[in-house]
């Protein structure tokens, strides 16, 4: 959480602040409902845990302040080409005049690794495909090579005062305005996106759902709670910070697949120290029944097994200084 909030909360000895709360939403009371069953939950099943010196998690936070300062590969050129690697790869062997303008795939059933020239390593999991540069590039690979998703899943670059505060990653959200979802999807896919809390953005992104021939099928929420088991915010927040993300779920409207979701649905995890990146939906998706044969990840700064990948920073977190040996 904020190391304000922290400090307050180690001064009073509880979480909630002595001081007058700003009006609650009807969503937002009946998050809040929810997050006792939540913390029982997570107590019971051992995620959450209770410390004696509660510290705010520090080193998961240096942790991650050393990994964002490895450097990647700057931006790269529209391709349709697919290189593939197995285990090991010289990342001067994917690039060109200093960029990464190809799709890399690894092909090995084991994870492979990326080694850059300045010794920093990237681990690549196994069947997963990624490429560096804009979102919209994955319209003509789709078209060229014949790959057509069935899941696609975007966190796009929303504009944000934190973001704009810590230059986390470049916003552009009229990006979303170019791309053209039913062009490198199949007929039955399943549409996600991440939406900020943002005043209006739900209806704009009704309209864009309008535009691509989308119907929203489901609103879920993610609760952001601390290894401690509180949230990060609390839901009075002045600030208007509030504890919680919307991810909605769109299918196409001519589809007549019935994806077995709950129309509303909350779960909660602990988020990582990096800001902005999003838990993977998909084993959530698959404990409902829901299976995907060919993934996508749009705005991606992460890879998962057997995805393709887009974004300016799709290995970012794949630096071996995010993870931890076992």
């Amino acid at each position: 959480m904020p190391d304000s909030q922290f400090e307050a909360i180690k001064k009073r000895g509880i979480s909630n602040r002595k001081r007058k709360r700003k009006e609650s939403t009807e969503e937002s009371t009946w998050i809040q409902s929810i997050l006792p069953k939540a913390q029982d939950v997570g107590k019971r099943i051992g995620y959450f845990e209770k410390s004696e010196d509660p510290d705010n998690n520090v080193e998961a936070r240096e942790a991650a302040e050393k990994a964002l300062k490895v450097r990647i590969p700057s931006l790269a050129m529209s391709s349709e080409q697919i290189v593939e690697f197995q285990k090991n790869k010289k990342i001067d062997k994917l690039m060109c005049n200093g960029m990464i303008s190809n799709w890399v795939h690894c092909s090995g059933e084991e994870p492979g690794i990326i080694e850059s020239s300045n010794g920093d390593r990237f681990l690549i999991p196994s069947e997963s495909t990624f490429h560096v540069g804009d979102a919209k590039d994955v319209e003509t690979y789709s078209e060229i090579n014949e790959v057509f998703f069935d899941l696609v899943v975007a966190d796009p670059p929303w504009f944000s005062q934190s973001v704009k505060r810590k230059k986390t990653y470049q916003m552009n959200e009229n990006v979303l305005d170019t791309l053209d979802i039913p062009k490198f999807t199949t007929d039955d896919a399943l549409i996600v996106f991440w939406i900020t809390n943002r005043k209006g953005i739900l209806k704009e992104m009704k309209e864009r759902f309008e535009t691509w021939n989308l119907e929203l099928i489901a609103t879920w929420t993610w609760l952001k709670m601390t290894t401690q088991g509180e949230t990060v915010y609390d839901f009075d927040n002045e600030k208007h910070k509030v504890p919680f993300e919307f991810v909605i779920f769109g299918k196409k409207k001519e589809s007549e697949t019935e994806f077995n979701l709950p129309e509303k649905f909350v779960f909660a995890s602990v988020p990582m120290s990096i800001h902005s990146h999003k838990p993977p939906l998909t084993p959530l998706l698959k404990s409902f029944g829901n299976e995907f044969k060919k993934p996508l990840e749009l705005f991606a700064r992460s890879l998962l097994p057997s995805t393709h990948s887009v974004g300016f920073e799709p290995f970012l977190l794949q630096s071996e200084n995010v993870f931890i040996s076992n």
